[in-house]
C-alpha cells in the first residue's frame, strides 16, 4: 500500500511500514496520523502478517509532529490533533502483534512517542532520540512523560523532559530503552521480526499483552492474567502439539542415547 505519506509493504510474513516525507523529515500531517492508524488496523487484520517493522525514509525516522501546522491551528484543532494522533500510540500498544522500531536519524517528539508504543527499538549508531517539546513551551502530547518515565525511571525521564536534550542510541541502550544498535538498522529490525513471526501468534499476543500489564497493573492483576494466559495456550492446538513435539523429540534422543 502507498499512500502520500506512508508506504506499506510485505517482507515474508513481517509488515513494513514506512513514513514517508522525507523532506519534512517525515514530520506527523493530521493526513498521515490516518493513514498510519489504518495502516495499522490492516495489519491487526492481516493473519499473514505476523509481525510490523516502522522505519522511516530518507535516513530519520521521525521528527515530530508538522511545527509549521501548529502555528496554524486554532486552540480546537490543535486539540483535535492531538487527540487524533493518540490513536497511533494506542493502536500500536493494542495490536496483537510484535511491532519493531528501526531507527536511523531522528526520532524527535511524536517520533520518540511512537518508538515507545513499539514492542522493541533497533536503532542506528548515530541516531538521536528525544522529547525536546519543552522547547516550544509546551511537553509531550502522545504520552511521552508517562512511557519513557516508565521505561527509563523517573529521575533520567526528568532530566531528558525538562533539557528537551537529544539522547544517543547507546545513551539509551545502556539505560534499556533501545533494544539494539546496529549499521544495518532496518535488517537487524527485520531479522528479529522474523524470529519472533515463527512462534505461535496467540502466545505472541499474549506475551505482548502480560508484558505492557507488567508496568500498567499491580502485580497482583498481572499474575492472575499470566496464570489465565498460560492455562488458555495450554488447551490450544499449537500448544498441546508442540508440547507433544518436545516430548517426542525427548524420547528419540534418549532411544538414541541409549543405543549409543
Amino acid at each position: 500500500m502507498t499512500t502520500s505519506s506512508i508506504t506499506v509493504e510485505r517482507r515474508g510474513t513481517v509488515a513494513l511500514l514506512t513514513f514517508a516525507r522525507p523532506d519534512q523529515l517525515n514530520a506527523m500531517s493530521g493526513a498521515m496520523v490516518e493513514e498510519i492508524v489504518a495502516a495499522i488496523a490492516n495489519t491487526e487484520r492481516d493473519d499473514t502478517a505476523r509481525a510490523l517493522v516502522l522505519r522511516g525514509a530518507g535516513g530519520n525516522f521521525m521528527a515530530g509532529a508538522d511545527i509549521k501546522a501548529y502555528a496554524q491551528q486554532s486552540a480546537e484543532a490543535f486539540r483535535d490533533f492531538q487527540e487524533s494522533a493518540g490513536r497511533i500510540y494506542g493502536a500500536l500498544e493494542s495490536l496483537a502483534k510484535p511491532v519493531i522500531a528501526a531507527i536511523e536519524g531522528y526520532a524527535l517528539g511524536g517520533g520518540f512517542e511512537i518508538a515507545l508504543s513499539a514492542d522493541l527499538i533497533v536503532a542506528h549508531p548515530d541516531a538521536k532520540l528525544g522529547l525536546p517539546e519543552v522547547k516550544l513551551g509546551l511537553v509531550p502530547g502522545g504520552g511521552g512523560t508517562q512511557r519513557l518515565a516508565r521505561k527509563l525511571g523517573p529521575n533520567r525521564a526528568a532530566e531528558l523532559l525538562m533539557t528537551g536534550r537529544f539522547a544517543s542510541a547507546q545513551e539509551m541502550a545502556n539505560c534499556g530503552v533501545v533494544n539494539r544498535i546496529a549499521e544495518d538498522t532496518l535488517g537487524e529490525a527485520l531479522a528479529l521480526a522474523e524470529q519472533m513471526a515463527r512462534h505461535p501468534a496467540g502466545a505472541l499476543a499474549d506475551l505482548k499483552r502480560l508484558n505492557l500489564a507488567a508496568w500498567q497493573t499491580g502485580l497482583g492483576a498481572g499474575l492472575d492474567a499470566e496464570r489465565d494466559a498460560v492455562c488458555a495456550l495450554f488447551l490450544t492446538g499449537d500448544g498441546m502439539q508442540r508440547i507433544r513435539d518436545f516430548v517426542a523429540r525427548s524420547e528419540r534422543k534418549k532411544t538414541e542415547g541409549t543405543k549409543a
